[in-house]
């Protein structure tokens, strides 16, 4: 993810912090069996 990040000509990437974005959806289930989770990041343009 860091990759596409750089390549979209950000600087310096980095991943603050994971979360469980589907946390009381009715998709909940299926995102813990494929392991989805957010991501918030920082970077410099």
């Amino acid at each position: 993810m860091l990759q596409v990040i750089e390549k979209a000509g950000f600087r310096n990437p980095a991943v603050r912090d994971f979360f469980d974005s589907f946390s009381g959806t009715s998709k909940e289930n299926v995102a813990r069996k494929f392991g989805v989770k957010g991501a918030n990041f920082i970077a410099y343009k």
